[in-house]
Order: structure tokens, then sequence, then C-alpha cells
């Protein structure tokens, strides 16, 4: 269901997520926002840690596999003062 984004249809996507529904608010012509029930919430939010916790794991594989085929390192002292000059 989608509502333009008014108090008066905030209320009402409150009552259709309390009724199990997802509710899509627009403004504007464009979304801007979701009211969903509390489970779906807490779902995707739980996705999200384990999507943010596997990209830092990628993150660091690569930089360790990067640093296994010679890539230089450069110490933060020595860093800050390239850059300050």
């Amino acid at each position: 269901m989608r509502i333009p984004a008014t108090p008066a249809a905030v209320q009402e996507a409150i009552d259709q997520a309390t009724a199990g529904e997802v509710v899509l608010l627009e403004q504007d012509g464009r979304l801007v926002a979701a009211v969903v029930p509390y489970e779906v919430a807490a779902a995707g939010v739980d996705v999200l840690h384990e999507a943010r916790d596997a990209a830092d794991r990628l993150l660091g594989l690569r930089l360790i596999a990067e640093l296994g085929i010679g890539m230089g390192t450069t110490r933060l002292s020595d860093l800050r003062r390239e850059l300050a000059s």
C-alpha cells in the first residue's frame, strides 16, 4: 500500500502495519519511508547486520590477500608527514 506522507496517513500506516501490511510512504511522488510490522523490521535489521559483517570480512580478506602479494605498507606517521607537505 502506498500513501502520501501526511500526519493522518502516518497514523493510517501504523494501523495497517499493526494488521501485518507493509506501507510505503511517498512525498512529492517519490518513496521516502516504509512502515512495517515489527517482526519485518526486526528481521530486516538482523539481515543488514549480517550483510555488513560479511562485507567487513570480505574487505579484511581482500586486504590480507593484497598484503600477501607484496603490496607495500606505510606507517601512519609517515603518511601524515607526507600529507602535510
